[in-house]
Parts: structure tokens; sequence; C-alpha cells
């Protein structure tokens, strides 16, 4: 019996190791680059494999009756469930129910994933260390990919070669092009970009010898200029503001300046890099034919990323600023339960609808907030802010305790997924609610505690 307990539970940690570095792996992939789409039903396979491990989990716990931690498991899995019991409801009245149930189907199972990382990791501690190697193998892979794709579209190489989308190459808007690597857009490569930076700048905080290592190093330098060069707007100011309040929460802790003064020539050393990439980018442009909009070769191209980089009255920024106030219209007419799970762009586009468009291809509203409130309306309020006010709680309590918690960078990751995600849309994203899961846990116990506990093998 005992030989069989132990076969038992080590096939539950294997599925759960297995599940969990699938995921992460996942984590960065809005598409495969070439095939554009994720192969062989990885991301359900990949589910199935986190649930069973679960299962396996709170199956051990029924049989210690353990019912004080399977209470909080129930209450964590309520508030986790609520979101996508409001889109279930919503399908009901909404605009177009198949494409309200589709939606529906992506958010549960993104909260499933949530679920599972916050069982999987309450119950093992140790596994945070997994965690964290698997993404910064998987962010190396991301960067390389992204060097890979600006070096070549740069010197020419076709969208064929590097994946890139019109919208990004050096011969659409800029002489410079704004890699995504193996996500969907700019944008959304700045949205995963944020978990590898805020793990390793923790890193550098918590231990000197980390700092010393020249391959975290340099694996922080490339992740920091790719991100630079997505120019991405809203990121860096999501960026900057998380850490604000990261300064603000640890600027009394020991060693605070030194770690400090690392970091500012770590990022020195990125924007640097990133410079010298732009300016290739610009003198390339005179040997090599480029259609850009704007076409300031040589060192010009310098001057064009450093106006774009600062400019909040460009095209895409205008399109966000004509769209927002539209939403209060849209929230007046139906208050209480909205028109529908993801249906907001259909309210938005309702003419284009109407005429046959796929609901798949209208113009989204580009902000999560102003979403949920015109797909749910109070509902949405009702269904979403348990989870918020259980999240805003866990990053005050890192906050007053100097971020001591093992996976505080990602309540920072978090905090800036948070504000981005007012400029696009991230809510059926599978990292934010990965994030989320792996947070969840400091609910019951204290920064300290889960400290310790991660340490331990």
């Amino acid at each position: 019996m005992q030989n069989l307990n132990s076969y038992w539970r080590r096939s539950i940690d294997t599925l759960g190791l297995v599940g969990v570095i699938a995921t992460l792996v996942l984590l960065p992939l809005d598409r495969l680059p070439y095939a554009h789409h994720i192969p062989f039903s990885l991301g359900f396979i990949s589910l199935v494999v986190l649930l069973l491990a679960t299962a396996g989990r709170l199956f051990d716990r029924c049989l210690e009756k353990d019912w004080a931690q399977l209470k909080r498991y129930l209450f964590v899995g309520l508030l986790i469930a609520l979101p996508a019991i409001g889109y279930l409801v919503s399908i009901t009245y909404a605009i177009d129910r198949a494409f309200a149930l589709s939606a529906t189907k992506l958010l549960l199972a993104v909260v499933l994933r949530a679920f599972c990382f916050f069982v999987l990791i309450s119950e093992t501690p140790a596994l945070w260390g997994t965690i964290k190697k698997t993404i910064y193998i998987v962010t190396g892979a991301v960067i390389g990919f992204g060097l890979f794709q600006y070096f070549f579209d740069v010197f020419g190489a076709s969208q064929h070669i590097t994946d890139l989308r019109s919208c990004c190459t050096s011969n659409s808007t800029y002489v410079f092009p704004r890699v995504h690597s193996t996500a969907l857009e700019p944008l959304y490569l700045d949205h995963y970009l944020m978990i590898p930076l805020w793990l390793l700048t923790f890193d550098f905080w918590r231990d000197k010898a980390t700092r010393k290592n020249k391959l975290l190093l340099a694996l922080f330098i490339g992740t920091a200029t790719i991100f630079i060069l997505t120019v991405a707007r809203s990121a860096t100011i999501s960026l900057i503001l998380a850490a604000a309040i990261f300064y603000a929460g640890a600027r009394k802790a020991h060693d605070f300046k030194k770690f400090f003064k690392y970091m500012l020539k770590a990022w020195g050393s990125a924007v640097l890099l990133a410079a010298v990439l732009v300016l290739i980018s610009g003198i390339a442009a005179i040997f090599i034919p480029k259609n850009s909009i704007h076409h300031n070769s040589g060192v010009g191209s310098l001057g064009l990323f450093g106006s774009h980089a600062v400019s909040i009255d460009d095209g895409s920024a205008k399109t966000r600023y004509s769209l927002w106030p539209k939403a209060i219209g849209y929230i007046e007419e139906k208050p209480l339960q909205g028109v529908g799970a993801y249906n907001s762009r259909i309210r938005l586009n309702l003419s284009q609808y109407k005429q046959g468009a796929e609901p798949s291809g209208l113009q989204p509203f580009n902000n999560d907030l102003l979403g949920i409130l015109v797909d749910l309306g109070l509902l949405g309020i009702l269904v979403f802010g348990p989870l918020f006010v259980a999240l805003t709680l866990i990053v005050y309590r890192l906050y007053k305790s100097e971020w001591q918690a093992t996976t505080a960078p990602l309540a920072l990751a978090l905090i800036a997924m948070l504000l981005q995600s007012n400029f696009f849309h991230s809510l059926l994203l599978t990292r934010l609610w990965v994030v989320i899961g792996l947070l969840l846990p400091l609910l019951y116990i204290s920064p300290l505690e889960q400290k310790i506990l991660g340490h331990k093998k």
C-alpha cells in the first residue's frame, strides 16, 4: 500500500510538472511562427494534464480530510470562476450568442489554468524554481527570434523569412521594424515580457551573486532591448508606473541604493543597444530601398524612433481616443447586463455586423475595462470585482512587506499588465491568468511565509 501511495504521488507530481512546463512554453505564443496557429491542440492537451494533476492534489486533500484547505481552494475557485459565470449568463441575451459562447469557452479555459496553477503552487511551493527557469529559457528563445526578425528585416529579407506582420516591417511606417517575435503584435509581446523583466529584476535585487551572472544579465539586457524596440508606448508607461510602485515599497530595504544603481546601468545598456540597432536600420536604409511612410535614413532614424516613442497623438492613439467616449453611451443603454460577452465590438460596429461582417474582425474598444462594462454592465462589476479586490489586497500586503514573497515580482508584472490592458484586450490571454493563479496563494499565507516555503526542497 505504501508503494502504491508513493507511485500515486510521483505520478501526480510528474503530471503537474509536465502541465506547468507545457503551459509556460506556450505562454508567449499568441501564434506559432510561420504556422500562425498552435498545432496538435497543445493548449488543450496541456490544460487536460493540468486538470488531472490538480484533481489528484484535491483528491489527496479529501483523503487526508483537510477540509480547511479544501474550503480555501473552493473559495478561490469561486473567485476565479465568477467572471466565466458572468460570461455564461450573458450568452442568453447577447447580440451574437455564438460569438459570446466562443468567448466564454476561451475565458473558461484560461480561468481553469489560473485555478490549476493556484492549487499546484500552493501544494508544492518549491515548484517556483522550475517555473522561473522555464520562463527564462522560453524568454531566451523569444528574444532570439525577435533579434532574428529585426536584423533580417533591416537587411531586406521578405516577410516569409522574418514572419513579421505587414504593419511592423521597415517597409511599412518606419525604417526600423517593430518586432513582435512569437506574439500577435508588438504590444502583445511586451505584455509577456513584463513577466521575465520583473522576475530578473527581483533576482538581481535579492541575490548579489546573481548580479555577477553574465548569462542572466545578458538575458535581461536582451529582453529590455526588445521591449524598447517594440515602441509600444502603453507598455512603456505601464512598466514605469509599476516600477514607481515597486520603488515606493522597496526604497527603505537594505542595500537598495546599490541595487538601484545596478538596474540603472542595466537599463542604460539596453537603451544604448536599442539605439545602436535603430541606427543600423537607418544606415541600412541608405543602401537598401525602403518603402516606409516615414523614410528617415541614417542618423535621422534615431530622431524618428524617439519622436514615435513619445508621441501621444499619432493615428493609433487617435483611434483609441475616438473610440473610448463612445463606450459611455453603450453602457447607458444597458447598464445592468450589457450587450453580452465580448459583444462590445459588435455594438461598436453594429452597422457593419448587420451587413455580414465577422465579429472577430470588427474594431474593438482596445480597452479591457470599457470592454467589460459594455459587455456585462453592472454584472461585470459583480463578477470581476471580488477577484480584483482579492488581488488588490495581495498587492497591498506585498507592498507593506517590501515585496518579500517569492512570487512578489509577479505582482508588479500584474500591475503593469492591468495598466496596459487599458490600451488593448488581454482578458483572454493565458499569461494574465497564470500570473493571477500564482499570486492567489498569498490570500492565505503571509509574504514572509511564502518566501520561506519557496526555498524548501
